[in-house]
């Protein structure tokens, strides 16, 4: 459990980040780590190895299902994408909901750090929750 998101949520930070990228998406495990490298930098990024250990966590928790109307889809049909199921969905609006008020919190007690927020500021854009 994680103590950033609270203890009654079974979602990691990292799991809590895969399932923001998939809000709306139906994308590869690569295309999950390429989203967050260009919304966290360089700096942050899990292996395949991880990658897929956080997939695999999430669809066993149901939050996120394989894609499997891979007739419309027009990519390699042997890479396994990913949607959210209602159930990730749900927990999207739970996430941002908290993740809200973390950022309200830390705004309120460190107004001088605002250019550490330009991040977090940049994925709400990308988020229609």
């Amino acid at each position: 459990m994680s103590i950033i998101l609270g203890k009654h949520l079974d979602i990691t930070p990292t799991e809590s980040l895969f399932l923001l990228v998939l809000h709306n998406q139906n994308l590869s495990g690569t295309e999950i780590v390429k989203r967050v490298k260009e919304d966290l930098g360089e700096e942050w990024s899990p292996s395949a190895g991880a990658t897929y250990k956080i997939i695999q966590s999430l669809e066993k928790k149901g939050y996120i299902q394989e894609t499997t109307n891979k007739k419309e889809d027009t990519r390699d049909k042997r890479i396994r994408t990913y949607t959210l199921t209602d159930k990730g969905s749900s927990m999207v609006v739970k996430v941002t909901g908290r993740m809200r008020k973390m950022i309200g919190f830390v705004q309120q007690c460190c107004p001088e750090g605002d250019e550490e927020f330009i991040i977090l500021k940049k994925s709400e854009k990308n988020c229609d929750c």
